[in-house]
């Protein structure tokens, strides 16, 4: 017996993803429009807004919409690739104390980055960053009263979900300026935890 993996079926059917908060925030835009233009009525209005908030997945906001002349926000275009067991030169540990690390310009990301930061502070900014070959990279972080700070430019997604806080402070304020359905190229997978401290992704300023 076979067991399928989550990753395999949202490959097959991006609808399967996971929505961000700038998703169901364009949900929510869109169903207020439609009240406005008279197409919903308020006790709709109420009940779609309400499901659009606690939806978990794009299949979730997609009936939102079906009778609306507005589609629901799409899922971007995101290729897992296949997993590999990395070698051990793709592998590079960082540790930051009481001290400002930044990374900018053209560095070379590692396939993997261990990151402990104790009353520091790190900023990895990915703009015209040389990514790894293969479309993801992770990033296992570790803060004890220090901040981490990404700085992404479009089609490079960040993705969170795999941070335990423990006092600390989390936030995404890049996928809120992401447009909806775009190619996503890369995809940094964030992992570990912190104590105190904070995790922040940006977008890039305009050119």
């Amino acid at each position: 017996m076979s067991i399928e993996e989550p990753s395999d079926r949202a490959e097959r059917d991006p609808r399967l993803l996971r929505v961000s908060h700038a998703d169901r925030d364009r949900m929510v835009e869109i169903l207020r429009d439609a009240a406005a233009d008279g197409r919903l009525d308020i006790d709709e209005l109420e009940e779609r807004v309400e499901r659009a908030l606690t939806a978990r997945t794009f299949a979730d906001l997609e009936p939102l919409a079906e009778d609306l002349p507005v589609a629901a926000p799409a899922p971007p275009t995101v290729r897992a690739p296949a997993p590999t067991a990395p070698a051990d030169g793709e592998v590079e540990r960082w540790h930051v104390s009481g001290q400002r690390l930044r990374r900018e310009g053209a560095w070379v990301v590692p396939r993997i980055i261990e990151l402990d930061v104790h009353g520091g502070s790190a900023r990895l900014d990915y703009t015209v960053a040389r990514l790894p070959e293969g479309g993801q990279s992770t990033l296992r972080i570790s803060t004890h009263g220090g901040s981490v700070r990404l700085t992404v430019p479009p089609g490079i997604a960040v993705d969170l979900s795999g941070i335990s806080t423990h006092g600390g402070r989390v936030r995404d304020n890049a996928s809120r300026h992401a447009v909806p359905g775009a190619a996503v190229t890369h995809v940094i997978t964030v992992t570990g935890s912190t104590h105190g401290g904070s995790v922040r992704v940006e977008a890039s300023e305009a050119k």
